[in-house]
């Protein structure tokens, strides 16, 4: 059983399309999932009903006295939550980044991104010392575009700030966009690799460990 946030104020830096991935990619390989989307655009909410076509319990909170209490209740009946934090500062993101056992923070190639990234990263660390217990942080490069000036610069102003990034990128795909119109998980190509990867390096830090 474990919690992953999804967070960062940024909005647009695709905290949502990383919850889509995790949670269609798992649900289509039959483990229980479930979401809480915090956001009150309910982009999430919205996928799974209209597009996503797959057991995924998923539930809009936006009140932050009840983050954590229904966190609770839905990982005592799943193998993974995923809440997905609003694009702008929130009292509901510090509960829920409290109750994780893993914080990603998405950042496209932009400085606002960095910013925000960095602010995201005191607050995860403000939160660990109030829950007194360890929060990690990682970043996740999102549509990242390798081999480009942008990319260099922002991993080298993610690693100046100590920002631990994941080792898998989500470059700038088609199929990342598509799926947010489609429901449909990339299992092929280049997108499906890396969602491949991405799950097995989470497997490999330990929420995700339930995976065979």
């Amino acid at each position: 059983m474990a919690i992953i946030t999804m967070a960062t104020s940024k909005g647009g830096a695709g905290k949502t399309t990383i919850a889509q991935l995790l949670l269609g990619a798992l649900a289509d390989r039959g483990h229980r999932v479930a979401a809480i989307d915090a956001d009150l655009n309910r982009t999430l909410v919205n996928w799974v009903a209209v597009f996503a076509g797959r057991p995924i319990t998923v539930v809009a909170q936006t009140d932050e006295t009840e983050i954590v209490s229904l966190a609770s209740s839905l990982e005592g009946a799943h193998e993974l939550v995923i809440i997905d934090t609003a694009g702008a500062s929130a009292r509901a993101t510090v509960f829920a980044i409290g109750c994780s056992d893993l914080v990603l923070v998405p950042v496209q190639p932009s400085s606002s991104d960095v910013v925000e990234a960095i602010k995201t990263a005191r607050l995860v660390r403000s939160a660990s010392e109030m829950t007194r217990r360890e929060i990690p942080a990682r970043v996740v490069f999102t549509d990242y575009q390798p081999g480009t000036r942008i990319a260099s610069h922002i991993e080298g102003e993610v690693t100046k700030y100590g920002l631990i990034p994941l080792a898998t990128k989500l470059t700038r795909l088609v199929a990342f966009k598509e799926m947010t119109f489609t429901g449909e998980v990339p299992r092929t190509g280049q997108a499906g690799a890396l969602v491949g990867e991405l799950i097995a390096e989470l497997k490999g830090m330990g929420p995700l460990s339930f995976l065979q």
